[in-house]
């Protein structure tokens, strides 16, 4: 199978709209990529301090009750 890459005069407009485009992916799937290594760093972050105050809770001594 051959391809033809011949845009013929529309060329000096789709070869850049499709340099664009795939510029513009680039930037959205790097943006989606840094937002879930934030968001995951973020998630790891609230779950060591939730377990750390649970840790804490359990560890506590309780109060004997008032006579």
């Amino acid at each position: 199978m051959m391809l033809d890459f011949d845009a013929s005069p529309y060329g000096a407009y789709v070869w850049p709209a499709f340099a664009i485009t795939a510029l513009v992916f680039a930037g959205m799937i790097a943006a989606s990529l840094a937002h879930a290594r934030r968001w995951r760093a973020r998630t790891e972050t609230l779950r060591r301090t939730a377990e750390a105050a649970e840790a804490a809770r359990r560890s506590a001594p309780t109060e004997a009750p008032a006579p």
